[in-house]
């Protein structure tokens, strides 16, 4: 059995007649009645009712029809997949993407990255703090997204684009803001438990120190934004997310940011793509690269 008879018999089905079958197929009439009978031959049965004017499956043909066509798509699969390792695309591409980082306006990119290369598979890696810088200088991953300093970013010497901004905001629940009793100085919260996610890579750098974490300060730790969120929001403890993961939560009254008088907790961070300065370029790093170009403002 060969798939061109299975993509013959595929043809006569959909058509319903062995002419309109060669017409599509760019093959001759006793072509392709051939290679029916040729089929027919190797299952030792008909696999149409020739009586009516359309030719009809029987219902051995119809089991011999629905297992071709699972042939057929697999075969088609794997054509496709050996097509793409020929022009060089690669197998997997590893994206660092900080947790802090607003997925939605990645999605553009990866929709194209997905329709352009559906044969690769691409593993979205989350990282915390320098754990994205350390997964690019490693060769874990092709290349990151991450809010970070342009200036730790030339001081490994990283090749990057700027994409954005991403506010981040110290908030806490209002149960536990009413239990600081108002405080005015950052000083005044240090008995309050500072909710902070860890680092994920090998802190470097400007991340030698806990930014924005007081001495003394009672402090618990979490491996993902999701979990200090949900910390947050129960009472547990105040801290730093960014405003997209909490604008429905502040809107609704289920946190509030935390405002002193004579500290100014919430900031500004760019948001950058970065990837090293000579990295070996497959065609999937490459679009990737120009998508985030064409985002950048």
């Amino acid at each position: 059995m060969k798939l061109d008879q299975l993509k013959v018999l595929r043809a006569v089905v959909e058509t319903g007649a062995v002419k309109t079958a060669a017409e599509r197929l760019n093959r001759t009439q006793p072509a392709i009645s051939q290679a029916l009978k040729a089929l027919e031959f190797q299952t030792g049965t008909e696999l149409f009712d020739r009586s009516g004017y359309r030719l009809e499956l029987t219902p051995v043909g119809k089991r011999v029809y629905l297992q071709s066509l699972r042939v057929l798509t697999e075969a088609e699969d794997l054509g496709q997949l050996i097509r793409h390792f020929e022009n060089g695309q690669e197998e997997t591409i590893t994206i660092a993407v900080d947790a802090s980082t607003d997925l939605n306006a990645l999605t553009p990119v990866l929709f194209k990255l997905q329709t352009t290369f559906p044969e690769t598979r691409v593993v979205l890696r989350p990282e915390v703090l320098s754990g994205a810088i350390q997964a690019v200088t490693s060769g874990t991953a092709a290349i990151a997204v991450s809010p970070m300093s342009s200036i730790m970013l030339e001081d490994e010497g990283l090749e990057y684009i700027p994409l954005g901004t991403s506010t981040l905001r110290n908030v806490a629940a209002p149960s536990l803001w009413e239990a600081m009793g108002n405080p005015t100085r950052l000083s005044d919260m240090r008995r309050f438990h500072q909710v902070i996610a860890s680092d994920s890579g090998q802190a470097g750098g400007l991340f030698d120190r806990e930014l924005g974490v007081q001495k003394g300060q009672r402090r618990w730790y979490v491996g993902d934004l999701n979990t200090k969120k949900h910390l947050l929001i129960a009472g547990l403890g105040w801290g730093r997310l960014p405003e997209h993961m909490i604008a429905k939560e502040l809107h609704q009254g289920h946190l509030r940011e935390i405002d002193l008088p004579h500290t100014h907790l919430a900031f500004d961070a760019t948001v950058y793509a970065f990837r090293q300065s000579k990295p070996i370029i497959g065609s999937v790093a490459e679009l990737l690269w120009k998508e985030f170009e064409a985002l950048s403002p």
